[in-house]
C-alpha cells in the first residue's frame, strides 16, 4: 500500500464512477436538468476545453453551486486566524529535532520558505502550502485559478447566483480544527517524508483524473489503513458526513432552478456519493455525452 496516497487524494480531489466528470441530474418532478461536475483542486482551467459540453451545460444552468462561496465576507481573514497555531505550541515541541531539521530542510527546497518562516501556522496549512507548491513544481501553469473558483468567477460575471453546499466555517473547522495540532504535526512530517512517493502518485492522480477514471484511487483511498492514512473517521467526516448533509440542501435548489454543481470529484461516487445519494431519493443521474 502507497502510504501517502490517501493523503494526496485527501487535499486535491477534496472520484467520478465509469470513466465520467460531467453528469446529468433530471426526473422526480424536475422542471430543468441540472449538472453534477467533479472537480480536480489543481489541475488547469484548459483542462476543460477536453470535456465535451461542460460550456454547454453551465451556460444553461441558472445557478452554480459549489462547496463553499469563495467570495465570502471576510474569508481571507477567518481562514488566516483560523489557520494560526495556538500559542501554547511551538514546533521545536512538537517535533523531535531530527523531524524538525528535515521539515526546515524540505520546506526551504519546495517552498523557498523556512521553518521558521510559517512557525505561527498550524501543521495542516504548512502542508497544504508545501503540497501546492510541489504539485507547481511538477505541472507548471500559469492559471491562476482552481477550477472551483473559475466557475464561482465566470457565474459572478453571468449575473448567476452562486450557493454554497457549507459556509467558509464548516470549511475552516473540516481543515484546521478536526485534528489536533499533534495530529497534524505527525501528518505534516509523514508528508514531506514521502516526497518521492507523492511524485509517482501525483502522476497517477493526474492521470485518471484526466481519463475520468479513478475509481481505483478512490479504493485505495478508502482501504489504506498505513502509518499516515486518514483514519476511519477523518475519511467519514471528509465524504461521507458531507455529502449527507449536502444531500438534504440539493433537492429543494434542483427544484428551484437549473443547478451546476461543482464539487470535489471524490464526492461523486461510492456508496454514500452523490451520485448514488442522488439516485436514492428518486432523480436520474446520468453520463452527459
Amino acid at each position: 500500500m502507497k502510504k501517502l496516497l490517501s493523503f494526496v487524494i485527501l487535499f486535491l480531489l477534496l472520484l467520478p464512477a465509469n470513466a465520467q466528470l460531467l453528469w446529468k441530474i433530471s426526473g422526480n418532478g424536475l422542471k430543468k436538468s441540472s449538472y453534477l461536475f467533479g472537480t480536480h483542486h489543481l489541475v488547469p482551467i484548459s483542462f476543460l476545453d477536453s470535456i465535451p459540453k461542460v460550456y454547454k451545460c453551465f451556460n444553461r444552468s441558472e445557478v452554480v453551486v459549489s462547496e463553499f462561496v469563495m467570495s465570502a465576507a471576510n474569508m481571507e481573514d477567518k481562514v488566516k486566524e483560523a489557520a494560526m497555531l495556538p500559542p501554547n505550541y511551538v514546533y521545536t515541541e512538537l517535533l523531535s529535532d531530527s523531524d524538525y531539521h528535515f521539515v526546515d530542510s524540505e520546506l526551504k527546497a519546495v517552498t523557498k520558505l523556512s521553518l521558521n518562516d510559517v512557525a505561527r501556522l498550524k501543521p495542516s496549512m504548512i502542508a497544504n502550502i508545501y503540497i501546492v507548491a510541489y504539485y507547481q513544481q511538477l505541472f507548471p501553469n500559469d492559471d491562476d485559478w482552481q477550477l472551483d473558483s473559475f466557475f464561482q468567477q465566470v457565474a459572478d460575471r453571468q449575473g448567476k447566483k452562486v450557493v454554497g453546499l457549507e459556509t467558509i466555517e464548516d470549511q475552516i473547522k473540516l481543515i484546521y480544527e478536526s485534528q489536533s495540532i499533534e495530529r497534524q504535526a505527525f501528518l505534516l512530517v509523514g508528508t514531506l517524508r514521502g516526497k518521492d512517493r507523492i511524485t509517482e502518485e501525483l502522476h497517477e492522480l493526474n492521470a485518471y483524473y484526466k481519463k475520468g477514471n479513478l475509481v481505483p484511487l478512490l479504493q485505495t483511498y478508502l482501504n489504506d489503513s498505513s502509518e499516515f492514512a486518514p483514519t476511519a473517521q477523518e475519511k467519514f467526516l471528509m465524504l461521507d458526513a458531507r455529502n449527507l448533509e449536502w444531500t438534504k440542501k440539493l433537492p429543494d435548489l434542483l427544484h428551484k432552478n437549473s443547478c451546476f454543481v461543482a464539487v470535489g470529484a471524490l464526492h461523486l461516487v461510492g456508496e454514500n456519493g452523490l451520485i448514488n445519494l442522488l439516485r436514492q431519493k428518486g432523480y436520474r443521474v446520468s453520463k452527459v455525452k
